[in-house]
């Protein structure tokens, strides 16, 4: 009696897969969502330092190329 009383709260397989599609999946797919927008960002910061790098260098390879070129008056 205490078997099937038991045996009534124990899910089966058919249930333990509704479950994972209604509980476990979408939580997955939040988490590597969130993950994914956190390695983006990260990302993006890394890219945003290396252009404003090439930019101070460009700035500073014109800035000796003006000073190299001679002045040319008519």
């Amino acid at each position: 009696m205490l078997g099937k009383c038991l045996a009534m709260w124990i899910p089966g397989p058919l249930e333990l897969i509704v479950v994972l599609i209604v509980w476990v999946l979408p939580i997955l797919v939040v988490i590597w969502i969130i993950r994914s927008l956190v390695r983006n960002k990260r990302e993006n910061q890394r890219l945003r330092l290396e252009v404003g790098k090439l930019a101070d260098e460009l700035q500073q390879i014109r800035k000796q190329a003006e000073d190299k070129q001679p002045e040319v008056s008519d």
